[in-house]
């Protein structure tokens, strides 16, 4: 686990993670421009900005560098802006743009869907405020004004600079934030604010200045952290996260003290004599020799508790590098290649644990649990992604993955990750499986009538709605992340809120599979996995919800979009929750078999 870890950082590093290192400027020294592609909230659909042949390069090749940036099919590509360290600039021209008639109807429909200028400096995203005096990462393409279309030509850059020099002698400067002025200018406009827009029909030279302001803070983030225009209402919404999960969370551990434990606690009190009956009237000790007969599908069971114990490692490792600082939402590409490389290398863990529950349930087909773990979900994702990827590449959207993205992605699957699994599953299968503290017979014991509150239709209904409402309000904050561009800054709350998502989907698949074996059943495997799974569900009608009240999305390739991106969301949340769930029952009912004397 050790030699895996150490891997996973060092191929973290190799790839390119921007802006995360404090990078330091002379005076006079060129900063690094790049152009980002144009997107908007109300498509989705992001588009090169060199498509409209503005102030267009010599060269325009894909700058990225991160594995995350290509998988997504980010544009990140160079600019004529020249910027230098300390240097102000006025009204210096970029180039003269004179529209054609094709160009101004693009421009058109660009500025009709909202669309925004993405760009970088010093790998930093440039901030611009909307109309509503909101900071929002972008800056807006232009503006319409009754029938007319105006083009923003002129951008004022305010870079906020740290001094890191310990002398006056060779200063060296480090970039914090980057803010946007904007403004549409005719050529014979001198007045910057006069409030006047110019017509996208005529010639208009394409200007910037460049203002330096000097500040005594070195947090080369602050700004984006301050961002969030309802902070406050996100602390609220933490606060009532946290209330909400550590009522649940004291509820059901108290029920699970107070009423599980009694009956051992009962028994280990009275005299031999008085015990033995005693045992004898417990619900859950009269299935003893059926408890730990293996469920039906053992094969789809395995490779879902091993699929989901892989998702589980690399949710909580993604959380807790965000809320260290290592990773910032602003980064979409950094964010993907974290996610990606982590992915990969716990592909170990899902051909391991996937083998050694099926050895565990004494199955047969070893090979087809090893392929399931390492294909299954590669195959279903690749089959759902490849259906929106064909969609947007109708579209003519930049984010289409192109042939060299696909051919990345599958030589990590069948490089690294296939390799990796196959270890892992040799591993399990050749490791001895725990003994379980009773045999089973060979006819199964006869299910008694069960309440209507253990029907697979209920339990689900309510245990799944209780895993889902501990962290409701932070996927709403995170659905406002992914669909409206704004910004996260409440990853260490995150962090926090799925470790407590992980102790209530195990406290509730507890009781669940308690309340099955007080009533003398012994099908409890896959309801431990289903009763917290369904929080899944309830996360994708609640994106129904969000899309009916929430986004405007008109085109059908972005709806295709949203909707396969959520299914596959919920099929995470869904398989993280059941896997814990499925675990901490398990671990469970050994402990309860094990603690008393069984004939």
């Amino acid at each position: 686990m050790k030699i895996l870890m150490l891997s996973m950082i060092c191929v973290i590093y190799t790839f390119d993670l921007p802006g995360i290192q404090q990078k330091t400027y002379s005076e006079g020294q060129q900063i690094p421009v790049l152009i980002n592609e144009m997107t908007s909230e109300s498509t989705q659909l992001p588009y090169d900005y060199y498509d409209l042949d503005i102030c267009k390069p010599d060269s325009t090749e894909n700058q990225n560098q991160n594995i995350g940036s290509m998988i997504l099919g980010t544009l990140t590509q160079q600019s004529k802006y020249q910027i230098f360290m300390n240097y102000d600039i006025i009204d210096e021209i970029l180039c003269v743009k004179n529209f054609t008639l094709t160009e101004q109807n693009n421009l058109k429909w660009f500025i009709d869907h909202d669309y925004r200028v993405n760009m970088l400096i010093d790998e930093l995203p440039i901030l611009s405020s909307n109309y509503l005096n909101n900071t929002i990462i972008g800056v807006p393409l232009g503006i319409r004004n009754i029938n007319q279309y105006s083009f923003y030509n002129h951008y004022n850059f305010k870079i906020e600079i740290y001094n890191t020099s310990k002398s006056d002698i060779n200063q060296t400067f480090s970039i914090n934030s980057i803010t946007v002025d904007f403004q549409s200018k005719c050529m014979d406009s001198v007045e910057i604010d006069s409030g006047i827009n110019c017509p996208i029909n005529q010639i208009m030279n394409i200007t910037y200045s460049v203002k330096y302001l000097m500040t005594n803070s070195s947090n080369r983030w602050s700004a984006y952290l301050n961002i969030v225009s309802d902070s406050d209402q996100q602390w609220i919404s933490i606060s009532i996260t946290f209330t909400v999960s550590l009522l649940l969370t004291a509820l059901i551990a108290w029920f699970i003290r107070f009423t599980i434990r009694r009956d051992v606690l009962k028994f280990e009190m009275l005299p031999q004599e008085e015990s033995d009956g005693l045992i004898d009237q417990m619900g859950w000790k009269q299935i003893s020799r059926d408890v730990f007969r293996p469920p039906s599908g053992i094969l789809f069971l395995s490779v879902l508790i091993g699929t989901g114990i892989q998702f589980t490692i690399m949710t909580i490792s993604i959380f807790f590098l965000s809320s260290i600082g290592f990773l910032y939402s602003a980064h979409t590409g950094h964010l993907a290649t974290v996610v990606i490389v982590v992915y990969v290398f716990t592909g170990s863990l899902n051909g391991y644990y996937s083998s050694k529950f099926y050895k565990y349930f004494k199955g047969e087909y070893w090979l087809l649990c090893t392929l399931g773990s390492n294909l299954a979900f590669p195959i279903m994702a690749l089959f759902i992604f490849g259906i929106e990827n064909i969609a947007l590449m109708f579209e003519e959207s930049s984010s289409g993955l192109d042939f060299k993205s696909g051919i990345t992605f599958i030589a990590l699957q069948l490089g690294i990750q296939t390799p990796l699994n196959l270890i892992g599953s040799f591993i399990g299968f050749k490791i001895e499986s725990p003994k379980n503290p009773c045999k089973y017979g060979q006819i199964a014991q006869e299910i008694t009538q069960q309440p209507f509150y253990l029907d697979y239709f209920y339990s689900c209904l309510i245990g799944g709605l209780i895993c889902f409402i501990s962290v409701g309000l932070e996927i709403s904050q995170i659905m406002q992340l992914i669909w409206k561009n704004s910004y996260y800054e409440f990853f260490v709350s995150l962090f926090f809120t799925a470790i407590l998502l992980i102790i209530i989907s195990a406290e509730v698949s507890i009781l669940t599979v308690y309340l099955l074996l007080q009533n003398q059943n012994h099908r409890w495997w896959w309801k431990a996995f289903f009763v917290p799974f369904t929080s899944g569900v309830y996360l994708f009608i609640y994106s129904i919800q969000y899309y009916l009240d929430s986004l405007q999305f008109t085109r059908f390739s972005t709806i295709l979009y949203y909707f396969g991106t959520m299914y596959m969301a919920s099929l995470c949340l869904g398989l993280i929750c059941g896997t814990v769930g499925f675990l901490a029952s398990h671990i469970f009912v050994k402990k309860i078999y094990s603690m008393i004397k069984l004939d």
